[in-house]
């Protein structure tokens, strides 16, 4: 439910273009791993729609493997999947502790 949830905002959301000031990743909390996940993430959609999803790290680690097979998304693998998932499952787990307000 969460995936389709987050395909159809990813679906809608509008294409980020150009790059960020260097170590700014918008509403991402700057912790080890958001460089990672900014730049995994934001070339297709926005941040926002990352930091308001609030998943359990299996749901992350399902929402990967969908905007690899239905966004064309390049595989994240290895170490660097590690370093994603364990900061969205730290900072944008299902009690959001840094949820835009």
């Amino acid at each position: 439910m969460a995936a389709a949830l987050l395909l159809v905002v990813c679906a809608a959301a509008p294409a980020v273009t150009g790059t960020p000031e260097s170590e700014e990743f918008g509403l991402m909390v700057k912790a080890p791993g958001a460089s990672e996940t900014f730049y995994a993430c934001t070339p297709c959609h926005s941040e926002r729609i990352v930091v308001q999803q609030g998943l359990r790290r299996e749901q992350w680690d399902e929402v990967l493997d969908l905007m690899v097979e239905e966004h064309e998304m390049e595989p994240i693998t290895g170490d660097a999947r590690t370093v994603i998932l364990d900061y969205l499952d730290e900072h944008y787990g299902p009690d959001r502790p840094n949820f835009p307000r």
